[in-house]
Parts: C-alpha cells; sequence; structure tokens
C-alpha cells in the first residue's frame, strides 16, 4: 500500500486558511513521496448536532470541487453519524490508521472524538502520525474562520467575505416560478431562483452585483421580501443585464459586492429609478472585478 498524507478538517467553506494547509500537505507528501488526499465529514458536524442549521457554506459537491481545485483528487467522506460518539482512540484505529496514513495536517486546535477528547497528541501517540498542527491564518487583525464569513455573508457583506474565502461566494438553485412583476417592472430578464440546498448560506435582504450562470453573466440579484409591493413573500431574483439566461443555464448566483440593503419606496416609479442606478453601478463594480 501507497504510503499516504491526509489533511483532516470539516472545511466548510474552504477558504483561505483551509488553503494554507494543503499547500503545507501538498508540499510535505511530495518531500516524503506520499500521495496526499483529504478527510472530511457528511453530514458535517454543525447539522448533525443541528437539523436546523442552514449557514453552511459549502455543499459535500462543492467542497469535493473546490479541493479538487486546489490539487486534491481524492476526497474521503467519513459519515459522521457513524464517528459522532466514537471514542478518538477508535476513531484513530478504525478511520485513519487503516488509511495507510504516515502524515496528518490539521489546523491549531483541531479536536476530535467523543467528548472532542481527540488531539494532536493523541494522533502521533497511537497513530505514530507524523502531525503538523498549523497555526491559524490572520487577516486583518481577525482568524480567518468558517463562522467570520458567516457572519460577514449574514451582513450582507459578500465582498469582505470573497477576500477570506478566495473566490465568489456562490448560491445553487432551481428555476422558480415568479409572479411576473420584477420584469415587467424593471424591464429586464429575470430569473427566480429557489436555493437547492436548503441548509445553505443565504446572503442578508440586499441587493448585490453578481455574475449568473455557467457563463458568469452579469447581473443585479434581489433578495428580500418585496416590501413595496407588501406581498411577504422572501424571494431570490436574479435581473440579468445583457439579455436572457439559456434554456442550458447553471442555476448558480456568484456574489461579487453588495450595492445597498433591501429598502421600501413610496411608488413604483422610486424603485425603478433606484434600480436603474443599481443596475449602472452594478455595471461598473462587474466591469472592475
Amino acid at each position: 500500500m501507497e504510503g499516504k498524507a491526509a489533511v483532516i478538517g470539516v472545511f466548510d467553506g474552504v477558504h483561505k486558511g483551509h488553503a494554507t494547509l494543503i499547500d503545507i500537505l501538498l508540499k510535505e507528501a511530495s518531500r516524503m513521496q506520499l500521495v496526499p488526499f483529504a478527510i472530511t465529514f457528511d453530514p458535517p458536524p454543525a447539522l448533525f448536532f443541528n437539523p436546523y442549521f442552514s449557514f453552511l457554506l459549502t455543499t459535500s459537491d462543492e467542497k469535493k470541487e473546490l479541493l479538487a481545485s486546489m490539487g486534491l483528487k481524492r476526497v474521503d467522506f467519513i459519515d459522521f453519524r457513524l464517528v459522532a460518539n466514537k471514542e478518538p482512540e477508535d476513531f484513530i484505529r478504525d478511520e485513519l490508521i487503516k488509511r495507510g496514513i504516515k502524515l496528518i495536517v490539521i489546523g491549531e486546535g483541531f479536536r476530535f472524538g467523543h467528548k472532542r477528547r481527540g488531539d494532536a497528541g493523541m494522533l502521533e501517540e497511537i497513530g505514530n502520525f507524523t502531525v503538523l498542527s498549523v497555526k491559524k491564518e490572520c487577516f486583518e487583525g481577525d482568524y480567518i474562520s468558517s463562522t467570520r464569513i458567516r457572519e460577514l455573508l449574514l451582513l450582507g457583506h459578500v465582498h469582505q467575505a470573497n477576500i477570506l474565502l478566495g473566490y465568489e461566494y456562490a448560491l445553487r438553485g432551481l428555476r422558480e416560478k415568479g409572479i411576473g412583476r420584477a420584469g415587467s417592472v424593471l424591464n429586464t430578464p429575470t430569473v427566480n431562483m429557489k436555493a437547492s440546498e436548503p441548509h445553505k448560506l443565504v446572503p442578508a435582504d440586499s441587493i448585490y452585483a453578481v455574475r449568473f450562470g455557467s457563463s458568469r453573466k452579469p447581473g443585479v440579484c434581489y433578495i428580500g421580501s418585496s416590501p413595496t409591493f407588501g406581498d411577504g413573500v422572501h424571494k431570490i431574483e436574479v435581473h440579468l443585464l445583457d439579455g436572457p439566461p439559456d434554456e442550458s443555464e447553471e442555476m448558480v448566483v456568484r456574489f461579487v459586492a453588495r450595492l445597498r440593503p433591501d429598502m421600501r419606496f413610496d411608488s413604483v416609479e422610486a424603485l425603478r429609478l433606484k434600480v436603474k442606478e443599481d443596475v449602472e453601478r452594478a455595471r461598473r463594480l462587474l466591469s472592475l472585478s
């Protein structure tokens, strides 16, 4: 069996802090002539402990895709339901030793097993692995973490979140039939969508400059409940700036910048004028990004 090098973690968001771990893994694996791969968990621990958790940054498919883009072609997903209450000693024997691992890279403070008793020292002692515990990355005086990124997105600060992620935060969805108001009021092709993953974080109610679909068409995304019209229905609408999408277009919105918060207008005409400003500003921002 070929010797292997593993990076272990939850990797929600696969952000710049995770990228540092993976970079170290790849360099050390090359030096030690080991095969690098990632070990993560499905469902994520947060969702296991709270089935109503709706703040995930990445689905399992997105996680796998992002890790592959960083050079990890193999990702092992361990069923967290089977290991959540497993003693850390048993986790090491049952899940790690059998994989032929020689080197493990983890983030500083990584814990595992029942009551989070497992740590780097236990990995070294029981598994006889070489363990590299990597300090957390900082940006502007605070740690880069999934929690920090969630907080930014829930405030609508998508540009700042993207800096920590290293890419544009994306929301995939299913096409939904709208009530036909947005396209006629705004005179733009409009796509109504519903997030396809109910546990994934939807950014704060606001208006955003976005890129839509695999062709990355420029657009303005509205997330909110249309207070001007008072229908109270929460929706995600994407107004495309350069024509309608292809029927085969992937339903994905990539958030580039927040334009403004959601707000109520005194008239439809006032709303129309404001959206015209939003569109002009979005075009400028998207041409620069």
